[in-house]
């Protein structure tokens, strides 16, 4: 018993670590992944010998090198990334290998504390919880309302993941219509009340691409109902807009307006500037900063921007030729697996595997609108990408699925 409740209290406090990029602090004094991995590797490996992510975390760590060494001469950066990497690497390979009970344990705790982070940022909205917060992340909070986050744009990032995973888990597991229409609204009041435009977006996009595949012919009534109660209820929605103590994203989009960047603008102008070094900034021997600096749509006061496009700033320093070769090289095996789990999206065989396939599209989805991505060391990210792979190793023994692993 005493095995079992360590076994769980370490898996929780690397879940939570990386989950919420909490990485070195003044407990911890080493990277936490490495605190509470190494004795669940040493307590807890399982039977599995050969070490399957070799050629994921080269492909890793050509990209952390050009990105981050090379590019932005950010040598945290570029040593946090492979930590990380290399550490949900060994999770999944030695202490999660083919235990499917262990899997589900840590899709537990993922999205469980995800949802503690949704619950904390509806208490933001009414009482002051940036000490609160602040603890958990062990840094100081630099936006409100949030969950367990340093800045709404972080929290956002949690959310992308949480939310489709909400919705579709709840219809692939059967559960009943009122579970399912409780989590969806779960759903829309974290997007509307953490004021997450990005979010809204990559929910849309995800559980309309999952109604298609799973309901298909009758996909279009389900997204005529959404419509016409849409329609109906847009006049109470409205009045969340009104006064100035509200704060939900119809108040963010018209702050917004008055004058703050726009994504569109903002993305465009890095476009020009990727057509102006089309090999990439770093065999120009230039950074961000040296190429924004008398641009005025980046420049706001002595504070420099980007264009809030994770997979455009890629391509940015790196040129499109061996930007998209490594993007490729990236999501090419976990994209087969995403594409194989909608062919089969009602093979009860796959539904844990749809769940994550969809979060994880939303999160990468979301990376379109913010800087956080695979390759910012971000814990909801690498979760994913780690915990689709060894999920789809657990099922090899499906023949379909072995062709695209």
């Amino acid at each position: 018993m005493i095995k079992k409740i360590m076994f769980l209290f370490l898996l929780f406090g690397y879940v939570y670590a990386t989950t919420f990029n909490i990485f070195m602090t003044g407990v911890f004094r080493i990277p936490a992944p490495i605190v509470f991995l190494a004795p669940l590797i040493y307590f807890y490996r399982t039977e599995e010998t050969g070490f399957l992510y070799g050629k994921e975390l080269f492909v890793f760590f050509i990209a952390a090198l050009f990105f981050y060494l090379i590019g932005q001469a950010d040598v945290t950066g570029f040593f946090a990334l492979l930590i990380v990497a290399a550490c949900f690497a060994l999770l999944f390979n030695y202490v999660i290998g083919t235990n499917l009970k262990r899997m589900n344990i840590a899709v537990g705790f993922f999205f469980g504390v995800l949802l503690l982070s949704g619950i904390i940022m509806f208490i933001d909205h009414q009482y002051n919880m940036a000490a609160i917060r602040s603890l958990l992340v062990q840094e100081d909070v630099l936006q409100a309302p949030a969950g367990i986050s340093t800045t709404i744009f972080t929290f956002g990032y949690q959310m992308a993941a949480l939310t489709p995973f909400l919705v579709i888990n709840a219809i692939l597991f059967k559960r009943s219509w009122l579970i399912n229409l409780l989590l969806f609204g779960l759903s829309l009041a974290l997007i509307f009340f953490g004021m997450q435009r990005s979010v809204l977006v990559a929910f849309a996009v995800v559980t309309g691409l999952f109604f298609l595949s799973y309901y298909k012919a009758k996909s279009i009534l389900i997204f005529g109902v959404f419509c016409a109660i849409f329609f109906i209820a847009q006049s109470s929605i409205e009045q969340f807009s009104e006064g100035k103590k509200q704060q939900n994203i119809l108040n963010k989009s018209a702050e917004n307006a008055k004058g703050k960047e726009e994504r569109g603008d903002l993305m465009g102008e890095n476009i020009q500037i990727i057509t102006e070094y089309p090999f990439g900034l770093l065999f120009y021997g230039k950074t961000w900063n040296d190429v924004v600096q008398h641009n005025f749509v980046y420049k706001k006061g002595p504070i420099v921007i980007t264009s809030h496009n994770a997979y455009l700033m890629f391509i940015t320093y790196l040129g499109p030729l061996l930007g998209f070769i490594l993007l490729i090289l990236l999501y090419r095996k976990v994209g087969k697996i995403i594409f194989y789990a909608f062919l089969h999206i009602k093979d009860k065989k796959n539904t844990l595997l749809v769940c994550l396939s969809c979060s994880f599209l939303a999160i990468s989805i979301n990376s379109f609108f913010h800087n956080e991505w695979l390759l910012a060391t971000s814990g909801p990210t690498l979760f994913l990408y780690f915990a689709i792979l060894q999920l789809s190793k657990i099922k090899m023994e499906d023949p379909i699925l072995v062709q695209y692993n």
